[in-house]
């Protein structure tokens, strides 16, 4: 491809169309029509929303639960396969609102929001190009946001003038047939990636033991027929500590490192470049971490997610913090226990279902220090058979972060090439 910066000319262009010249534009009611028809028949069809993130998608599946009840759905619009549909709502990761692709089958959706299908061009051309954002410009000049900050106001007139690229069939097909073989490698990449996790998660429910159980279902040559792991209750090898207190909202932006509640909650390491800054004076009382410190999140919406665990896997740590919505786990006697290990006690079953089983709360789940003592998990006393698991499964998680730095520049990739691949109306 080479570089063009022409007006309605693509930055970027495969060699067999650079002399075909300009884009082509129309409106967009010149190549597709607005679909109105209403389920007035009461037809017992799926009821479909459009997300930001995952596209057209069943609204019971999506929410987990019946959004609508039955009766209101006569005055729902019907959306066939194939259709396009826009949604004004708006969010960080649609910021005009979405339009997305109907790839079910035919179904319903609420009133609120503009469905259309097209009649020429390449429909997967489109359906690349509304993933831009190359058309937002227009819809953020044409529409209002009136008393609701979340929903954008555009008449269905303004929209379906909305400018539309129309190069060649040709040229439509080939665009949309490159980002779909950048879309089969993600989707691809993804699939092993998750194949990953089960790997991972199945290692991990052999290499601990079972519920009741003192011993793992495989065990490693060198240690079977040695002492089988022993019962401890965490209260009685380590203390807990509270994270920051006293804090305003003054305190934060400047000053000495703190680890967040979403480095605890989506990390089993503390990555410590990642650490907000707030201020702690020299006499000030803190609890500061420590290196095999585990930091442990309090609260969560539910029962599942309370608990989480990441481990300061760090021996040469600066001076740094805990946020005031975890706790800190430490160890008695830290040459016990191998450190690495412990992300992996701290993430497994038997940990995960004794955390769910002391969470309290109705709307939101939190779990007391007191609580979390009481936690009884069994552990090799031989550290070299602690160390061999740790070994084991970190291999796996090096793998995982491989795939998913991987997904993350091939969708970076994509989306800079799409930018390119369309020009700016």
């Amino acid at each position: 491809m080479a570089n063009n910066n022409k007006k309605y000319i693509p930055a970027l262009r495969f060699p067999e169309f650079q002399n075909d010249g300009e884009w082509k534009t129309c409106k967009l009611l010149d190549i597709a029509k607005r679909k109105v028809t209403k389920n007035r028949q009461g037809l017992k069809l799926p009821v479909y929303t459009n997300s930001a993130i995952g596209g057209v998608v069943n609204q019971e599946e999506y929410f987990d639960r019946e959004i609508v009840t039955k009766d209101n759905l006569v005055n729902y619009s019907i959306i066939e396969h194939n259709d396009f549909v826009y949604n004004p709502r708006v969010s960080t990761a649609a910021p005009v609102g979405p339009i997305s692709r109907n790839k079910l089958d035919k179904g319903i959706m609420s009133p609120l929001y503009l469905i259309f299908g097209f009649h020429k061009g390449d429909i997967n051309f489109y359906e690349y190009y509304f993933k831009s954002t190359h058309w937002h410009n227009y819809l953020k000049a044409k529409a209002n946001y009136g008393a609701r900050f979340d929903r954008i106001n555009i008449a269905t007139d303004d929209f379906m003038d909305m400018p539309m690229p129309y190069p060649s069939l040709r040229e439509q097909k080939k665009i949309a047939d490159c980002l779909s073989s950048l879309d089969k490698e993600i989707d691809a990449t993804k699939r092993k990636l998750e194949q990953l996790k089960e790997h991972k998660k199945g290692l991990m429910q052999r290499l601990f033991p079972a519920k009741g159980k003192t011993s793992p279902e495989i065990r490693f040559p060198e240690f079977i027929g040695t002492k089988e792991w022993t019962p401890k209750q965490l209260g009685f090898i380590g203390e807990t500590f509270g994270g920051l207190s006293g804090k305003s909202a003054e305190d934060f932006g400047t000053g000495k490192p703190f680890v967040t509640y979403k480095q605890v909650f989506n990390s089993s390491e503390i990555d410590f470049s990642e650490c907000a800054l707030v201020q702690v004076s020299e006499n000030e009382v803190q609890n500061s971490l420590q290196y095999g410190d585990i930091l442990v999140t309090t609260s969560s919406e539910t029962p599942d997610e309370v608990g989480y665990t990441a481990v300061v896997t760090n021996k040469n740590i600066p001076e740094c913090y805990l946020n005031s919505f975890c706790f800190i786990y430490r160890l008695f006697d830290d040459e016990s226990i191998d450190t690495k290990f412990l992300i992996y006690l701290f993430s497994n079953d038997a940990y995960r279902a004794a955390v769910v089983r002391i969470a309290q709360g109705i709307t939101r789940f939190n779990i007391s220090k007191t609580k979390f003592k009481e936690i009884e998990l069994v552990i090799p006393e031989n550290k070299n058979e602690q160390i061999k698991i740790a070994k084991i499964l970190s291999s796996v998680d090096k793998q995982i972060a491989e795939y998913d730095k991987k997904i993350k520049a091939l969708e970076l990739h994509k989306k800079g090439l799409m930018q390119q691949l369309f020009p700016k109306l």
